[in-house]
């Protein structure tokens, strides 16, 4: 498939919307991304013509949305360079990085000293002090470099004191910067520490391999690359798949059991209790179908000529833009403010012209805090936007200097 952006746009209906009598500029896509109607298809055919639980019954319908299911599971290993043993389903990229405060515990058996850095998201940085505030062990923060990329000597030094966890977001929600995970990667493992990657905002955009970078532990959600609500996957790298415990106890995830013991299922379906999110693995494996058909690679390039574009159009004597002033340094997001207006006040103002942004602290507050703000106006970019949509949005961002 071409790259046109134009082409792409009649594949999500809802961008025909009209929003306060203005046609609809959605510039929100690392809160959400917008669904094809390939995925709302693959969905409804699902429910329509499949509707079985899964990896239990030997009926037809059982057996054909039990195929269906493990088929998914195939292309999203596939996308990522994974094992399919390697993908264990979640809800989201948060369930995954709140449930590696559970395994890693048990898997290393002792309290875990973990480091991560001052631009994490929120759910890279709860669930691990909750972490140590329940079960003993430390939690160290590091601290950005100049150009708002975390700062390696820093994480190197701390390395060599000795870590249990490196933790790291790979591409900023706040900064839209890309931090170097396999670089990162390789000095976690040459000290002994694991290495897990926070992909929510990296995935969807670029191209990620982790037969390459070779992490521990990756997790990211199905909503930001095109893909239904609740689900997500943890990346679990195989070495370790057989050496951890479930978490999760329930249907499903056993062979046998005895009211003295139990014999748990294979690896992934082990880590997977309960019945799984079929419909949603399903509109995931058909949004990893769309955009391998795109190509991630093009999807990259698109959203620098957006970001490039959008920068350039800022006035500097009213705009502080939040992170490098180089456009090649945001990976489709950009986070600014206007001087002189609450970003609220500015989301608001954008929103009467049509244009959906982000505003407040993004569930990064300690990051955004870093900056000097309380709160910023985010600008995030996908696959269906376009230069004429930019345009539009400095049109409305022009209207507010009557206001200042």
């Amino acid at each position: 498939m071409g790259f046109d952006p134009y082409v792409i746009r009649e594949d999500f209906p809802i961008l025909k919307k009209e929003i306060n009598g203005k046609s609809l500029v959605y510039f929100d896509n690392a809160a959400t991304t917008q669904k094809p109607k390939q995925v709302v298809e693959a969905i409804r055919d699902y429910y329509f013509n499949y509707n079985s639980n899964v990896l239990r019954s030997i009926n037809t319908l059982s057996s054909q949305a039990t195929e269906l299911y493990i088929e998914s599971r195939k292309k999203i290993a596939r996308f990522i360079g994974a094992g399919e043993e390697e993908i264990v389903f979640t809800k989201n990229a948060t369930e995954g990085l709140n449930s590696l405060t559970e395994i890693i515990p048990k898997l290393l058996g002792r309290k875990l000293t973990v480091l991560t850095s001052i631009m994490e998201h929120h759910s890279n940085l709860l669930p691990w002090r909750r972490m140590v505030s329940e079960k003993g062990g430390r939690l160290i923060v590091v601290g950005m470099n100049e150009d708002y990329t975390v700062n390696v000597e820093e994480i190197e030094k701390n390395l060599e004191n000795g870590c249990d966890v490196l933790t790291i977001v790979h591409v900023s929600n706040v900064l839209g910067t890309m931090n170097p995970v396999k670089e990162l990667c390789k000095l976690a493992h040459k000290h002994g520490s694991l290495f897990v990657i926070d992909a929510a905002q990296s995935i969807p955009h670029i191209p990620f391999d982790v037969s390459e970078i070779e992490p521990d532990f990756v997790a990211f959600s199905g909503h930001k690359m095109l893909g239904p609500t609740g689900i997500g996957v943890l990346y679990v790298r195989k070495k370790f798949v057989e050496k951890i415990e479930p978490w999760d106890l329930g249907g499903g995830m056993v062979k046998t059991v005895t009211l003295e013991d139990q014999v748990y299922e294979d690896v992934p379906f082990r880590f997977e209790a309960g019945t799984p999110n079929v419909e949603g693995v399903i509109g995931l494996a058909t949004a990893v179908d769309y955009l391998s058909r795109i190509g991630v690679s093009n999807i990259a390039k698109h959203e620098a000529d957006l970001v490039k574009h959008l920068m350039e159009g800022f006035d500097e004597k009213i705009i502080t833009v939040h992170g490098p002033l180089d456009s090649t340094k945001h990976m489709g997001i950009v986070s600014f403010n206007v001087k002189g207006i609450h970003p609220h006040d500015v989301a608001q103002m954008l929103d009467a012209d049509g244009i959906m942004v982000r505003s407040g602290a993004l569930c990064a507050e300690p990051l955004v805090n870093a900056l000097g703000v309380n709160a910023v106006v985010r600008v995030s970019f996908y696959l269906y936007n376009t230069l004429e949509e930019v345009d539009r949005f400095h049109e409305s961002l022009r209207k507010l200097r009557g206001f200042i």
